[in-house]
């Protein structure tokens, strides 16, 4: 699939499709069963080029498997919510990204946390969808924050509201798949930036974000390019002041 967004934006990076499957494809990078590993340098990959695959078995952070919506957090000592605030003194450390534990449990209440259907998640680069026969679930953009200025504008531009795009707080699985899954299931669905986890902020580029939306509404945004700010001067001054960063 052609991404006329990705022109007018100067994308260096694919948009990423998400798609859902119970066929694993051949050839696809992913996680070695039995071994730690994060979700988001899999991300990068799609967004570089490859075909990558996540499924249950291989999903080595306990974490990913909420995040990517292979179910309920697993088990941790003394239960997630310590891990993300305070800890368990001569146990673990906490991430310290939330005060105390009670702010955990409620962060865990708000996720939407689900059980995927299918057996596979693969993300590609949308160049490599064959529209004729494969859907995506969800479009992700890795993109700096001039790009992110223009899609959180664009997402704007068709709808009524000020409030079409939102910034969750969430770790980076869940700001890619999770959060932006479940605004697929909804009417008027929001776009999701993400890879704001200061976790994993240390994988990304210093000014790169995802931006993420579900696939229909990808289509919308495609449509929406002709006669919006993108073919007028003010995004072209800003579209030459990256070329010349690059």
């Amino acid at each position: 699939m052609e991404s006329r967004l990705a022109k007018e934006l100067g994308l260096k990076f694919e948009p990423v499709a998400v798609l859902l499957s119970d066929e694993k494809p051949e050839g696809a990078l992913e996680s070695k069963e039995g071994r730690w590993s994060c979700t988001i340098p899999l991300f990068l990959a799609a967004a570089k080029g490859r075909t990558v695959v996540f499924e249950r078995k291989t999903t080595g952070c306990p974490g990913a498997k909420a995040g990517l919506g292979f179910g309920q957090f697993p088990n941790y000592p003394g239960g997630i919510e310590y891990f993300l605030s305070v800890g368990q003194e001569g146990r673990f450390e906490g991430e310290g990204y939330l005060k105390n534990p009670e702010l955990g449990e409620d962060f865990v209440r708000c996720l939407p946390i689900t059980a995927i259907p299918y057996s596979y998640i693969i993300m590609k680069p949308l160049s490599q969808v064959d529209a004729a026969v494969e859907r995506p679930e969800l479009i992700s953009f890795y993109v700096n924050t001039n790009q992110l200025s223009a899609l959180t504008v664009l997402a704007n531009y068709y709808r009524p509201g000020i409030e079409n795009v939102m910034i969750p707080f969430g770790s980076g699985c869940q700001s890619v798949f999770l959060l932006p899954y479940a605004e697929a299931q909804k009417e008027n669905p929001k776009a999701v930036v993400g890879l704001l986890d200061i976790t994993v902020r240390p994988m990304v580029g210093a000014d790169m974000l995802s931006f993420s939306v579900p696939y229909s509404m990808y289509l919308d945004m495609e449509e929406q390019v002709e006669g919006s700010f993108l073919q007028k001067e003010l995004w072209h001054k800003v579209a030459a002041k990256m070329e010349q960063t690059v």
